[in-house]
């Protein structure tokens, strides 16, 4: 049985609940719109929107398990011609695809030799009740937004550490507790990163694309200009949001029974730490060796199983969770198919004329900026999204007398600023592990979204204005 298979809840009866069908219905109408409306598509972008919003609903309601919903969508694409087999399946030569494989392998370490167990214990033991746990939490995802590059691989790393929490604290999954501890993790290190230059995707492909038109931003600059309140403070009100959602008990977290566990640590508890800590370093340190963080994870994987020394048998990669990497393929899958039917280029320009129609002063128009990118979200790869539609506005930017720089950064806000779980693949990890609810996913990342949009966006243009930045 794989990590989805428990989405797939219909009732005693084999009805669909309320929510499958809501979204069975939403997935046609949807497909409908985008066959049948008068748009200025041909039938190939026609075909790739319809099966974007198909999916989309189908990711987010549910109707069937995430990873036959993720095939389907692999298949459809070459056998309705939109784009060519090897087109469709080419993420599984991605880079990420193989970040992901890596992470879920030193996951599995951690999970094998019992060093997520004991970091546990250890957590629990210094911090006593719940509220100081969940604050720590934060200040964990946080810290590693700003040394560990990928969300994906923080994230990896980060989870089993968190669910053994939850196990060594008799937490039930989808209980207030279990998911404040999991959301607290996984949106401060996730929403941190807009924070950093070097802490999401988004950020490196604005960067790339800003150097392409000969400018650049240094990562002191851009740490200056965002951290202040797209990193700390939104870590903070992600804090307090999540407290205020989940209420958690007041009572000293119960001690656990720490019988067969010794004061030092296993010969394969010592190689799997002394493996994370090399990862650490060594992804803390791309922008000295450059050396891509894939092929970092997949040397540690090598190093985890190698025969006589390695602290995982390579029989142990049979556990991993590869309908997760069928997930990861199909989201890329998607961003291929807009971009080579010219559906994502005819989007970019619809922004971009709606851009044209505003006046007033900058503050406004880069607040219409961050706006108009975050529908986009919905539709791809946020790392796609940047890239597909950065050249187009910073090109419109440049004709009406914006500078560039606030509106790049305009673009890494709305880029980093999702919804729903599938919109993003650390979330997609992070629910893969079945002890939160999609609906409590939801409900957090929508009201950290709203916050953003709504009271965050405006302070930091205010703050960019208070210091001369625009």
């Amino acid at each position: 049985m794989s990590l989805f298979d428990s989405a797939y809840s219909h009732k005693p009866d084999g009805s669909m609940h309320l929510k499958q069908t809501v979204g069975l219905v939403l997935a046609t109408l949807g497909v409908s719109a985008a066959l049948l409306l008068p748009l200025d598509l041909d039938l190939p972008a026609r075909l790739a929107l319809g099966i974007t919003l198909f999916t989309v609903f189908f990711w987010t309601f549910e109707p069937v398990p995430v990873e036959y919903t993720s095939l389907l969508v692999l298949l459809l694409f070459p056998l309705l011609e939109v784009i060519p087999f090897p087109r469709a399946f080419a993420a599984f030569s991605e880079k990420a695809i193989w970040l992901v494989f890596s992470g879920l392998v030193l996951s599995l370490g951690l999970k094998e030799t019992a060093l997520s167990e004991r970091v546990g214990r250890w957590v629990i033991a210094r911090t006593g009740n719940y509220t100081r746990l969940l604050l720590g939490l934060h200040l964990l995802g946080a810290g590693m937004a700003i040394l560990v590059p990928s969300g994906l691989v923080r994230v990896l790393l980060l989870m089993p550490i968190v669910v053994q929490l939850i196990k060594t604290t008799n937490q039930k999954p989808g209980s207030p507790v279990c998911a404040a501890l999991i959301l607290g993790l996984v949106c401060s290190t996730y929403y941190a990163g807009t924070g950093i230059l070097t802490a999401s995707v988004p950020n490196l492909v604005i960067l790339g694309i800003m150097e392409s038109r000969g400018s650049t931003i240094y990562w002191g600059s851009w740490a200056v200009l965002m951290y202040p309140v797209f990193g700390l403070l939104r870590v903070a009100c992600c804090y307090l949001l999540i407290r205020l959602i989940f209420p958690l008990p007041r009572e000293p977290i119960p001690s656990s029974d720490s019988r067969g566990f010794s004061d030092s640590l296993t010969t394969g508890e010592k190689k799997m730490a002394f493996l994370l800590v090399l990862g650490v370093l060594l992804w803390a340190s791309d922008a000295v060796h450059g050396i891509h963080p894939a092929y970092i994870g997949l040397l540690l994987v090598l190093l985890c199983t190698l025969p006589g020394w390695g602290p995982l048998k390579p029989e142990h990669l049979k556990t991993a969770n590869f309908p997760l990497l069928i997930y990861i393929a199909a989201f890329f899958s998607l961003g291929y198919a807009m971009e080579s039917t010219g559906l994502s280029t005819h989007l970019a320009t619809l922004a971009t004329g709606w851009l044209e129609l505003l006046g007033g002063k900058t503050i406004f128009q880069l607040a219409a900026v961050t706006f108009m990118v975050v529908p986009f979200d919905f539709l791809m790869d946020t790392a796609a999204v940047a890239g597909i539609l950065s050249h187009a506005i910073l090109d419109f930017a440049e004709g009406a007398g914006l500078p560039a720089l606030p509106v790049a950064l305009s673009i890494a806000t709305a880029a980093g600023t999702i919804f729903f779980p599938y919109q993003s693949a650390p979330f997609v990890v992070a629910y893969s592990f079945r002890y939160v609810r999609l609906g409590q996913f939801v409900i957090v990342m929508t009201l950290i979204s709203l916050v953003t949009l709504f009271l965050l966006l405006p302070l930091n243009l205010l703050f960019w204005t208070l210091i001369g930045f625009i």
